[in-house]
């Protein structure tokens, strides 16, 4: 029990450091403020994600669950270049959509990003009939049949009772528009709701499932050719 502990609390220790450097690195990348909170990205989890994108030439990527990866994701594509990349952000909440929308307009960012607000609704992706999800409709509408080649998965919230899982339906849902090559991220691997989902994902989906605190405490499925990129 003890060596658990001190374990753990040394993966903190190095996490929290790592954070701080990547913080100091995101600097050159946005220099607006942005509001950090309890709830965001970890900036470790935010520079795996930016690194991915640009090692792995990632095209068309989708998080579910909008937030500061939104604004530093389109600012990287925007230093990118090119025209054919685009980040679709889903989530619940559309004013949370309109202060997002705000700072993306200010800095320029806009045309990286194409905004889905996706209210939350029962459906057949759902575990059971207590479970809602982004509704399906507004998604498919809104991504097509494009290939995803980046899936990062951080929503709806499922910090309360009872919602433990309730990020389940997303990688279903999905599935048949990921790309051969791609990278699938589940946010909060440190809580037991993203362990039961990544493993259940790992079960029936027959993609492996790693968890790394240390890369920002995200579950992480690497699939077909691509670079380590942390």
């Amino acid at each position: 029990m003890f060596t658990a502990v001190k374990d753990f609390v040394l993966k903190d220790i190095v996490l929290e450091f790592k954070d701080m450097k990547c913080l100091h690195g995101l600097k050159d990348l946005h220099h607006s403020y942005i509001p950090w909170s309890g709830a965001s990205i970890r900036p470790t989890a935010l520079v795996y994600i930016l690194n991915d994108i640009m090692i792995n030439g990632r095209k068309t990527m989708v998080e579910c669950g909008a937030g500061i990866s939104t604004i530093y994701v389109a600012a990287l594509l925007k230093q990118i270049g090119e025209t054919d990349r685009m980040l679709y952000s889903i989530d619940h909440d559309n004013n949370w959509l309109s202060i997002i929308k705000k700072q993306l307009q200010d800095n320029d960012l806009e045309g990286f990003v194409k905004q889905i607000h996706a209210p939350l609704v029962h459906s057949d992706y759902c575990q059971d009939n207590t479970q809602t999800w982004y509704d399906p409709d507004i998604i498919r509408s809104a991504v097509g049949g494009r290939t995803i080649d980046l899936l990062f998965v951080d929503g709806p919230p499922a910090n309360k009772k009872g919602f433990e899982e309730s990020r389940y339906p997303a990688l279903p849902f999905f599935k048949e528009n990921l790309a051969e090559n791609k990278t699938v991220l589940l946010d909060d691997a440190d809580r037991k709701g993203e362990a039961k989902i990544a493993e259940k994902w790992a079960q029936e989906l027959g993609l492996p499932f790693k968890k790394s605190i240390l890369s920002g405490n995200m579950y992480i499925c690497r699939h077909g050719d691509s670079y380590n990129v942390m």
